[in-house]
């Protein structure tokens, strides 16, 4: 069950990370970097799935796929989705605390999948009804050290006008059945509104 959900999760994966990314999309992120993180060598990354106390299990693998498809399309490493069983690996090491990891524990997983670094995302805030709001923080972690050398944080409310010009940028005219442009859907939909911050936090890797 397990391989056949990560092949299916896999394939989504691949399919859009063909998609071309937008040009013209304001960048509503913003990123942290650790001092030395050029020195790293880092080219086959694990993305966990998501954390946050308003997060289900069905959720958390959406916003993992999320995020692995988008950091594929725009990011140069290789990505790996893991599985439950490793965040609670690093759950039960301690870890509760956002943006602290386990050194011991990050280095054994790491090790285990052949990984030079570790993905975390957490959703901080979600409101899924409108107007949709959604922040989250995502850490990359050094297999080599167990430490963050990387940090985003996106904040999105739907009601902000520069978010629905992001979101009319990176959706575009696309739609549905109903003829509606897809970014006027992605301001109802969670988790085509979450597929964008997914967006917004790859594209500063």
């Amino acid at each position: 069950m397990h391989a056949l959900r990560f092949s299916i999760l896999a394939a989504a994966l691949f399919a859009a990370a063909c998609r071309t990314a937008p040009r013209d999309a304001p960048i509503l992120a913003r990123a942290n970097v650790a001092d030395g993180f050029s020195s790293y060598r880092i080219l086959r990354v694990g993305v966990m799935p998501f954390q946050g106390s308003s997060v289900d299990a069905a959720q958390a693998q959406v916003l993992q796929g999320s995020l692995g498809a988008e950091m594929q399309a725009v990011s140069p490493y290789e990505i790996v989705l893991l599985g439950e069983r490793d965040l609670q690996e690093v759950r039960s090491a301690d870890a509760h605390r956002l943006g602290w990891y386990p050194t011991e524990t990050i280095i054994s997983v790491a090790r285990r999948h052949r990984l030079d670094g570790l993905v975390f995302g957490t959703v901080v805030r979600q409101q899924q009804f409108p107007p949709l709001q959604f922040d989250m923080q995502v850490d990359l972690v050094a297999a080599e050290t167990g430490a963050p050398v990387w940090s985003a944080l996106v904040q999105l409310d739907a009601a902000d006008p520069r978010v629905q010009e992001g979101l009319e940028a990176y959706y575009g005219g696309r739609g549905d059945d109903s003829g509606q442009p897809g970014w006027r859907i992605a301001l109802l939909a969670p988790n085509r509104f979450a597929r964008f911050a997914a967006w917004q936090v790859a594209s500063l890797l």
